[in-house]
């Protein structure tokens, strides 16, 4: 009986000393593993990548990075690699996109994925990606030019709106100055912001008050002479205007206060009425006669009627009796009378002894100094001459 049991604690030891290598083998592996950059070193009895990292409680997804691959075998002494997926919802100067990454960092993520260290980013680059989904906005740079302040800048920005442009390079408007897009709007590649200065100044003047004209009949005048009873005189005022500045310069301006520093005095103008008692001219001109001249050009240069023509034709009848040759000792010559009678040779070279160039030359005459020739035969009727 003892040796029964002896002989069965010699197996049970032997059974023992036999499995015990074969288990030993089956954990005899050491392994680094790094996992998103943090590095551990585990034992593990798996028998290839897959089986160790499940065992380490990491699940294998198709966005993870693996190295060697899940399927090669675990080898003592071997280094294992898992970099976990994160995926980037990212919104690029606008434009939406989903990207996946095993990049630790905000960093490291958008230097792999070609983004430039000057893009704008809306979290800190150093932040460490998690395994749930980041939302990054991205602005790459605008070069955008400002026009202010009689400059031309050329700006390259992230800035997402005109408003924080302005505001980082030092460049605001005033309330009254005028942006050509609204300081809400975004920016854009190869935009142009104007920005104009608005101002304003106050500005004094002292003008003239022109004076007016008064008219009144005067009974006792000749029909067509004028008398000016109260000369006229112009007054003066001081006006202030408000005046509008953009860029300096004046775009605009309104009248804020008129002080009257002296009044303007009118000018009373007496009009004769007194009707003129002409002769009436006998019958109708010769034809090619100085008078039928004279008819016609008041007529179709001046435009005189008969009346007009019967005052002409008694004046000049007392004058020259209408001869181009008519001497008077004081200098005066020809139709009208001219003092002397070189005047008329502004008329023409040969106011002499043409009737013509003398008929127009004193028809210019008394329009310019009588307005007609009634009103120069009522003044003749009181001078004797005109």
């Amino acid at each position: 009986m003892l040796r029964s049991v002896k002989y069965g604690l010699y197996g049970a030891v032997l059974a023992g000393l036999v499995a015990a290598p074969v288990a030993w083998a089956t954990v005899d592996k050491t392994v680094r593993l790094t996992v998103d950059g943090k590095a551990t070193t585990v034992d593990t009895t798996a028998a290839d990548v897959r089986g160790l990292l499940a065992d380490e409680g990491f699940e294998v997804k198709s966005h993870d990075l693996v190295a060697p691959t899940t399927t090669s075998k675990v080898e003592d002494g071997m280094t294992v690699v898992l970099r976990r997926g994160r995926l980037l919802h990212l919104n690029v100067d606008g434009v939406p996109k989903n990207v996946w990454t095993t990049a630790p960092t905000v960093s490291v993520a958008l230097a792999q994925l070609g983004y430039s260290s000057s893009d704008f980013v809306s979290v800190s680059r150093a932040k460490r990606l998690p395994l749930d989904p980041s939302a990054i906005a991205i602005r790459t740079p605008r070069l955008v030019t400002v026009v202010h302040d009689g400059e031309r800048e050329a700006v390259s920005t992230t800035e997402a709106t005109v408003r924080a442009l302005l505001t980082k390079i030092r460049v605001l408007p005033d309330k009254d100055d005028r942006l050509s897009v609204p300081l809400s709007a975004a920016t854009a590649d190869g935009q142009t912001i104007t920005l104009q200065r608005v101002g304003t100044r106050t500005l004094t003047r002292t003008v003239d008050v022109k004076y007016e004209t008064s008219r009144h009949d005067d009974k006792k005048l000749t029909k067509g002479r004028t008398k000016i009873l109260t000369s006229g005189r112009n007054g003066r005022s001081q006006i202030t205007y408000s005046v509008v500045l953009v860029d300096g310069k004046e775009t605009g301006r309104k009248v804020v206060r008129t002080i009257v520093v002296s009044e303007p005095r009118t000018r009373v103008v007496a009009v004769g009425t007194k009707k003129v008692v002409v002769a009436p001219a006998t019958g109708t001109p010769d034809p090619g006669s100085a008078k039928a001249y004279a008819r016609s050009l008041m007529s179709s240069k001046y435009g005189w009627g008969n009346d007009e023509y019967d005052c002409l034709v008694t004046m000049w009848n007392h004058e020259s009796g209408w001869r181009v040759n008519a001497a008077n000792p004081s200098g005066a010559y020809g139709i009208p009378q001219s003092l002397p009678g070189s005047k008329m040779s502004s008329a023409g070279p040969n106011w002499q002894t043409d009737y013509r160039t003398q008929v127009k030359w004193g028809l210019g005459y008394i329009q310019a100094r009588y307005d007609t020739p009634c009103g120069a035969w009522g003044f003749w009727q009181a001078h004797n001459y005109y």
